[in-house]
């Protein structure tokens, strides 16, 4: 099985990325990270909230204009907006990169 070069992929990520004037959202908390949240504001710590929320972030209008790139709890890569539609999707449309967190915390 011949192995994929992916240097070129990495350059052109990381290019993106580093947009200049453009910063990464960490919108990776984790289930109890982001209860830990919504208890101070009196929102249920449910996987529907959780969605919700990172809807309202993820559809704010100019988001793009801001953001080059998401990091993404694992949860948040199988969500999608009320209409349907995939947050890594979502994101990609507006040229953003999404990532996600690959540790699993302390």
């Amino acid at each position: 099985m011949e192995k994929k070069d992916f240097r070129q992929e990495l350059a052109e990520t990381a290019k993106k990325i580093c947009t200049p004037g453009r910063g990464i959202l960490a919108a990776d908390e984790s289930t109890g990270t982001i209860g830990k949240r919504f208890d101070g504001i009196g929102v249920e710590n449910n996987e529907e909230n959780r969605r919700k929320y990172r809807e309202l972030l993820f559809t704010t209008e100019g988001l793009e204009n801001y953001i080059s790139g998401v990091i993404m709890f694992t949860e948040t890569c199988f969500h999608a907006t009320s209409d349907g539609k995939n947050f890594i999707k979502l994101l990609n449309e507006k040229g953003i990169v999404a990532g996600i967190k690959v540790d699993k915390g302390l």
